[in-house]
């Protein structure tokens, strides 16, 4: 075993099993591991003694761990500079200091062997306001070394994990509330393609609980629990959104009432070059279910209209698209008329 010379202290990393022993007398916030999103850390902290001047520390970096990405901060003195010796995975470490006195140093460095994956779960019951909601993460070791008894933070909770190498272990972080919640149905024509209406949830979380992770989504009935499907969630921000399909409850129903050309332009030669026109559509709503449903309905049209009459309220999102909002009791339909004027078409008409 290396020795504590005048003005050197061997530091000997000991994190898998198997290791060696410490030069130094641990204590538990000697070596530590925590987990975010962009993977899983180790962190040492090292409790030595400083003189007044330079002292010189020799750190044995763990293999397979780049230098640039060691973190080094001092308690009771300031780091110098950081010397890569003749040795692949030795640093000399340099911390001056004005008075004897005991410190500490940290060092954190990723553990490139340890991959986390985080993942939501949501399930809905029926009649509820909210879904119950579960964060877990899941650790895989693709490294060679064992991880044995390690104490790692995760999400804010400390667990004590053993992983093998190929291993993969599941850890549940917590149940939490999510901030805000809504199921949605939506008409789009344009963005799906089609005339059904499809079926999300808009969700909020806490922000400490904001992860780039995999999503899974459930409904639970009387009959029991259905899967409703899977996503990815970017972690840029606390909101989500859901797509859980086609909606089998909420129908839409579009019937134009009126499409005409008023005040056509023509050219010398007779041909057609510019109009206005009238034009009224029908919706039909309705929502078939047993719960309360929020419908939003969008409308793409051609730019060059304006708004002649409507029976509920209107938002504009461009100059081509605006949509409306209604919430149907279970059993109802409701009927919604919009009237535009055109002007100056060249062709079509300004519904689509």
């Amino acid at each position: 075993m290396k020795r504590i010379l005048p003005f050197l202290l061997v530091l000997i990393f000991c994190t898998w099993a198997g290791g060696q022993e410490l030069v130094l007398e641990k204590t538990p916030e000697d070596l530590f591991f925590f987990a975010n999103e962009k993977g899983m850390y180790a962190k040492e902290a090292w409790k030595v003694f400083f003189r007044p001047g330079e002292n010189q520390f020799l750190w044995d970096k763990p293999a397979g761990v780049n230098g640039e990405d060691v973190f080094i901060l001092v308690e009771g003195g300031t780091l110098k500079d950081i010397l890569a010796l003749s040795q692949e995975n030795e640093r000399t470490i340099t911390v001056v200091t004005d008075q004897e006195r005991e410190g500490r140093i940290y060092f954190t460095y990723p553990l490139r062997e340890v991959v986390t994956s985080f993942v939501y779960q949501f399930f809905w019951e029926e009649g509820k306001s909210f879904p119950s909601s579960t964060l877990f993460v899941d650790l895989y070791n693709q490294g060679q070394r064992t991880l044995k008894e390690t104490r790692c933070l995760i999400g804010g909770s400390i667990f004590t994990i053993e992983l093998d190498p190929g291993q993969t272990r599941r850890l549940k972080i917590r149940d939490f509330n999510v901030l805000s919640a809504e199921k949605l149905s939506t008409f789009d024509l344009v963005r799906f393609g089609d005339r059904d209406v499809h079926f999300s949830w808009s969700l909020s979380i806490p922000p400490e609980l904001v992860y780039p992770a995999k999503v899974e989504y459930f409904e639970k009935a009387i009959s029991g629990v259905v899967f409703l499907g899977e996503g990815s969630f970017l972690g840029e921000g606390p909101f989500m959104e859901l797509e859980v399909g086609k909606s089998n409850d909420v129908t839409v129903e579009e019937k134009l009432l009126k499409q005409e050309k008023i005040d056509i332009r023509y050219s010398k030669n007779g041909e057609e070059v510019l109009y206005d026109t009238n034009e009224k559509k029908l919706c039909i709503i309705a929502n078939r279910g047993t719960e309360k449903k929020k419908i939003e309905i969008f409308e793409h049209v051609q730019p060059c209209y304006e708004l002649v009459s409507y029976s509920v309220p209107l938002e504009k999102i461009e100059s081509d698209r605006f949509s409306f909002v209604l919430e149907l009791p279970p059993q109802e339909k409701k009927e919604v008329i919009l009237e535009v004027r055109g002007k100056n078409l060249t062709e079509g008409y300004i519904f689509r």
